[in-house]
């Protein structure tokens, strides 16, 4: 039987993996509708950027844990982890832009742009997961809560944050 949605130390693993699948079926398919148009595709696309922009905003932001007492290494780790992260946000942002831009008026060259965006915010999105596949099973942070701060979910209320220097 699963547990509560109570009982977990942070969503964070359950919503990350939202963008990661988005963004890369996002940047695949503009691949696609370079070679081979088709306004259901394109449709598509924009629908899965989206939807991919806003995952990732949500699991950097709204679910994004805190962290305490963590190895130097694991900062290390944890610093490429958000690095990644926000060039997921941003890179996934602007391709979502480039085709609501290019659904309305359709550009070739925009087309191009848009699909760098895309598949940059895919592997970004990828290499963000494997920095956090790394903190989770190299250095144990998250499963049971290990060394995540206890005090709610994220900086829902806006406010930046800082993670505190590694102590080991």
């Amino acid at each position: 039987m699963p547990a509560p949605l109570a009982d977990y130390p942070t969503y964070h693993p359950m919503v990350v993996h939202v963008p990661i699948m988005l963004l890369i079926l996002a940047g695949l398919l503009q691949l696609i509708a370079l070679v081979k148009p088709s306004r259901p595709v394109h449709g598509l696309t924009l629908l899965l950027a989206a939807g991919g922009t806003v995952g990732a905003y949500v699991a950097s932001t709204l679910v994004h844990p805190h962290t305490s007492g963590i190895s130097q290494a694991a900062q290390l780790v944890l610093e490429a982890h958000e690095l990644y992260a926000d060039y997921s946000l941003w890179l996934g942002g602007f391709g979502t832009l480039f085709k609501a831009i290019t659904l309305w008026q359709p550009l070739k060259w925009l087309e191009t742009v848009t699909a760098a965006a895309l598949v940059c915010a895919g592997i970004a999105v990828g290499l963000a997961g494997h920095q956090g596949g790394v903190l989770t099973y190299q250095y144990g942070i998250g499963p049971r809560g290990a060394y995540l701060e206890q005090h709610g979910e994220g900086h829902a209320d806006g406010r930046e944050h800082a993670h505190p220097k590694a102590t080991q």
